[in-house]
């Protein structure tokens, strides 16, 4: 907040830090802009960050301030692509079959539909699916029940390798980094 106003700032905007294991944070970067995870802020807070930022923008005052707001709960997101599960390598093609799941505590956002193509030329990301929850291991399950529940015909998807991550004991201990994809892939970690 500090860094926006010193700044000028007056919008949506992410200030990323990273936490060192000794406690300490440091700055990475500012995106004045949503980020692509701003669903899992609206279902953590219940404050429609679209709408915010489309009021701000005419000049609107803010409706709320940072004290108003009270996190609750836990969400997570997964991106589904057309890709090999195996490889995660592009697969592209017809949807013949598409269905996301629907259900209390579960969002969909998507650009496709059944009987669209996924082509080579563009990002093969097909929808994200958020789920909350009241704690970080229901979310986990409630996530694992919602990929199950996804059918999607016509091309490969990631969900078979979303769902082994979601059981890994890493991640469920919360114990994990990026390594854990390619321990995941069958591919050396090179971890000590």
């Amino acid at each position: 907040m500090v860094a926006a106003r010193g700044i000028g700032y007056l919008n949506a905007g992410t200030f990323e830090f990273l936490r060192a294991p000794d406690g300490a944070c440091y700055f990475l970067e500012a995106n004045t802009r949503l980020q692509v995870e701003h669903g899992i802020t609206e279902l953590t807070t219940g404050v429609d960050l679209v709408e915010l930022q489309l009021r701000i923008a005419p000049g609107e005052p803010l409706a709320l301030r940072q004290d108003d707001i009270a996190p609750r709960g836990h969400a997570l997101e997964c991106r589904v692509y057309a890709e090999q599960p195996d490889t995660l390598l592009p697969s592209p093609g017809t949807l013949s079959t598409w269905r996301p799941p629907s259900s209390v505590g579960v969002r969909v956002d998507t650009g496709v539909r059944q009987g669209d193509e996924v082509t080579p030329y563009f990002d093969p990301l097909i929808a994200k699916l958020m789920v909350h929850r009241d704690s970080r291991d229901a979310a986990i399950d409630a996530m694992a029940d919602a990929l199950g529940d996804f059918a999607v015909e016509g091309v490969a998807t990631n969900i078979p390798f979303l769902l082994r991550a979601l059981a890994s004991p890493q991640f469920r201990s919360g114990d994990y980094d990026t390594g854990l994809v390619g321990e995941l892939l069958g591919r050396p970690s090179g971890r000590q």
